[in-house]
């Protein structure tokens, strides 16, 4: 059977062509209303009045379907029973508790869907009565007429616009790196907060704007598998967290690799990356570069290749990171610092033997506390260099082995030869 549908020629909008004035409803199961045009067999029409007597607790009536209606439509339900019962929508939502004695008067704002919107007004009340439909709002929602607290959870891999309306919102990050700017305190109302959790592959920057500052800070870090409330601090104008992961000393967890199961030539480790690995070759089968890629996240890494093949090395990056991979060949154990982006090599050691960066002449690898550029570093492929106040004094150059070469810049003074000067 197909729904008749009416439509007014003057506003366009669905009409219901007849009318019920009047219904007296007694009932003990949860009621559906109809309008008068759709009514079938014993369902109960929505009349504009509608006397109520609900036979125990819980029960509840059901508006007529929204977009079969029009705008305006009227019903007044009245509560004459000695139980509480609950109005909703066609679909269940803006539930409204009747009270016993009292009357509400819904009309129609909105008919295009099914649930609509409908207005309400309380009758019959010795005093002023908000029910908790009109009284719901960020964070708010009703349940059996009554407010209950609520989370908008908004997944994202897109920074979004975070202000006042997004009181709330829970905001759940499914990227990797990224950052949320919060709003100027300004801006928000009292009692501002919102929900973070990452549960992305890279670390989620969390920066204030202007001078604002958040548990002190100017920014913080939330890693993959963190997450807490962020909430608007009034007293001090700034924002703080509840619930937020609290450093803690690390754990340092392991595990190893067999670099010869692993296909084809790239591994990734971003949904988890253990602090210590080590890599051993079982078959000795692999031939070429295995390139590991590591999450996006602030942390400190021990690498150790104990494949025992020198004719390829194992390679780390950050994922989405620009910076050329580290290298790591058979042999050799490395600490690495993380920021999230860029790897950066602590120490580099090599069968018992240290293995430092390359430096410079400003900078040399190998300087003191108190005089940071005086030093030795390599000058390049097969050249070491010892400065002193940035200054280079000797090189050591073994480009032909057959014929190295050492290079004194300056005066050498021979002590062992009376008079012995070398310009």
């Amino acid at each position: 059977m197909t729904t008749p549908v009416y439509t007014s020629p003057f506003t366009g909008t669905v009409v219901t062509p007849t009318d019920v004035s009047y219904l007296a409803l007694p009932f003990s199961t949860n009621q559906t209303l109809y309008w008068p045009s759709t009514v079938n067999g014993s369902q109960p029409p929505a009349a504009r009045i509608i006397d109520c007597v609900a036979s125990g607790t819980g029960l509840s009536i059901s508006l007529p379907q929204a977009d079969q209606g029009t705008l305006g439509a009227d019903i007044l339900i009245r509560n004459l029973g000695s139980h509480a019962f609950t109005v909703t929508d066609f679909i269940g939502g803006q539930s409204v508790t009747v009270p016993v004695g009292i009357a509400i008067y819904f009309y129609l704002t909105d008919n295009t869907s099914a649930a609509g919107v409908w207005g309400n007004v309380t009758f019959g009340a010795g005093t002023a009565v908000a029910d908790a439909a009109t009284l719901a709002g960020a964070g708010l929602t009703t349940s059996a007429g009554k407010l209950a607290t609520t989370q908008n959870v908004v997944d994202t891999n897109v920074a979004p616009t975070i202000n006042d309306a997004s009181r709330a919102t829970t905001y759940n990050w499914t990227a990797g790196i990224g950052t949320f700017t919060l709003p100027v305190k300004e801006t928000l109302s009292t009692g501002w907060y919102i929900g973070l959790r990452n549960s992305g592959t890279g670390a989620l920057n969390i920066v204030p704007s202007s001078s604002n500052l958040i548990n002190g800070d100017s920014a913080i870090v939330l890693n993959p598998g963190d997450s807490g409330f962020l909430f608007l601090d009034s007293t001090s104008g700034g924002f703080i967290t509840v619930g937020w992961v609290a450093p803690s000393a690390t754990i340092f967890n392991s595990a190893t690799y067999d670099v010869d199961s692993i296909t084809p030539n790239t591994f990734s480790l971003v949904s988890y990356a253990p602090i210590i690995q080590t890599y051993i070759a079982q078959s000795g089968t692999r031939t070429q570069d295995l390139a590991v890629t590591l999450p996006a996240i602030t942390q400190i890494y021990v690498f150790v290749n104990n494949t025992g093949q020198s004719g390829y090395q194992i390679t780390f990056q950050n994922e989405g990171s620009s910076q050329d991979p580290i290298k790591l060949s058979s042999g050799s154990l490395i600490v690495v610092l993380s920021d999230g982006l860029n790897l950066y090599i602590l120490s580099y050691s090599s069968s018992g033997l240290f293995k430092g960066s390359n430096g410079s002449l400003t900078g040399p690898t190998y300087s003191y506390y108190n005089d940071t550029t005086t030093g030795w570093y390599l000058e390049g492929l097969f050249k070491m260099a010892a400065g002193a106040n940035g200054v280079k004094i000797i090189e050591i150059d073994g480009t032909v082995p057959a014929t190295p070469v050492t290079t004194i810049t300056g005066t050498l003074k021979v002590g062992l030869i009376s008079g012995g000067r070398f310009p």
